[in-house]
């Protein structure tokens, strides 16, 4: 099972909707969700699967290997950009099971904390 199909899943049991997919010009964004909760659609958060900052050349979607997924209160204006990070998976080794159990905690805290 993709790593995107399990998160999709994980947001879809906790009311969260993918209302926009879309993919950027920028090199380091292969892709980036609009999130929304179900039952207040003021609560939002952006997902992006950005791309490592050491993959060398142009890059088309899908190539490249996902550094990192960031969920932030705004688009982020680079790769780095952390000022409006909610949670984020750090894609190198280890249990990507645990950390989405952990990411999609933070992000019910997020919902909490703005309903």
């Amino acid at each position: 099972m993709s790593y995107k199909y399990q998160i999709k899943l994980a947001l879809l049991r906790k009311n969260w909707e993918i209302v926009e997919i879309r993919y950027s010009e920028e090199w380091w964004d292969d892709e980036n969700w609009k999130i929304q909760y179900r039952f207040n659609s003021s609560i939002c958060f952006y997902l992006c699967f950005i791309i490592d900052p050491m993959f060398d050349g142009n890059r088309k979607k899908g190539q490249g290997i996902i550094y990192e997924i960031k969920a932030t209160t705004k688009f982020p204006q680079n790769w780095n950009d952390d000022s409006n990070t909610i949670a984020l998976i750090q894609m190198s080794k280890g249990k990507f099971d645990l950390k989405l159990e952990a990411f999609i905690n933070t992000l019910e805290n997020y919902k909490k904390e703005n309903c």
